[in-house]
């Protein structure tokens, strides 16, 4: 029997028009050894019969009723599951380029790093690219996580493949959270140590989806008190290395989720409302405005426009 190296985690809820294609990108992996453990996280529509049909087609395929109490939780119950050294969480509308767990394999056996990196290219709902810059481009050679304090490299778990053994120990996703749960954990697990960056082009396409969980779930761009915020700011061990420092990195970070809010206005069409929150974010944030990179990559954002041409999984038009 072959061995199992990668186990690659989907929670899915409600997930019918896409479901079917994510998996087909997994089962298309040139890197065979892999298990996936597919959460049906009480879903009402298809969901689970389309798994149900991968898991009679190909035994790596298994699919779990999860505990319906939000996405954490069923990354949390998959990952008590996973039997592989490296552990790969994916959204159930996402896609995996199909060189993605042999680049991922690659750049773990030959590192010390607790994670491996790679880019993530935007999309569409209907499968067209979304122009944007390489999210790697923004992953400093070293203090990875005072660069991640301020700003989300990471973007995707999909893009982040993790010895499981680092996932486990820093205790999972906080399953208290619906927002910034991803990035919370990723800072937990970068106090362990580096995320090594791979080259070459994005391995995991990512649906920027209007009504998507993260959309519906980030509240008003005014919120001051963000909870993931919060949380890694009682972090002993975060204060602990970080002192009075860890306040002014958090500033950044909260800097950045208001005007990553109000680009979504944007994007998501409501142009005035994305116009009245930028200049009440001069006044709330001005120091936003002494930092040029950030007014550079918020204007480059703006503009995220499916390119023409239908998406195929693996080629590669563009990097985010």
């Amino acid at each position: 029997m072959q061995h199992t190296t990668f186990s690659i985690i989907i929670p899915a809820r409600n997930m019918e028009p896409y479901i079917a294609e994510t998996l087909d990108s997994v089962s298309a992996q040139s890197f065979r050894a892999f298990e996936v453990i597919c959460i049906d996280d009480g879903s009402t529509d298809r969901t689970g019969r389309i798994i149900e049909d991968f898991t009679q087609r190909d035994v790596r395929f298994c699919v779990v009723q999860g505990p319906s109490k939000g996405v954490s939780a069923a990354r949390n119950l998959g990952l008590t599951l996973a039997k592989a050294p490296f552990v790969l969480f994916l959204d159930a509308d996402d896609l995996l380029h199909p060189e993605a767990l042999q680049r991922y394999y690659d750049t773990l056996t030959r590192t010390e790093a607790v994670g491996a990196l790679a880019g993530v290219q935007r999309m569409a709902v209907d499968g067209h690219i979304m122009r944007g810059t390489d999210n790697r481009s923004l992953v400093p050679a070293q203090d990875q996580l005072d660069a991640l304090l301020c700003k989300n490299f990471v973007v995707n778990g999909g893009a982040l493949a993790l010895r499981t053994d680092s996932a486990k120990r820093v205790g999972g996703y906080d399953e208290s959270l619906v927002k910034g749960e991803d990035w919370e954990f990723w800072c937990r697990l970068a106090l362990l140590g580096e995320f090594a960056v791979v080259d070459g082009p994005p391995l995991l396409r990512y649906r920027q989806v209007a009504s998507g969980a993260n959309h519906q779930a980030r509240g008003s761009v005014f919120a001051r008190r963000v909870p993931s915020i919060q949380k890694v700011a009682a972090n002993a061990d975060m204060k602990a290395r970080y002192g009075s420092r860890l306040r002014r990195l958090l500033r950044k970070r909260q800097i950045d989720i208001f005007w990553s809010g109000v680009r979504n206005q944007f994007q998501y069409g409501r142009k005035s409302t994305a116009v009245f929150e930028g200049l009440c974010g001069a006044v709330l944030y001005p120091d936003s405005l002494l930092r040029p990179k950030l007014i550079w990559r918020f204007l480059q954002s703006l503009d995220r426009r499916a390119n023409q041409g239908t998406v195929t999984p693996g080629k590669s038009e563009g990097r985010h």
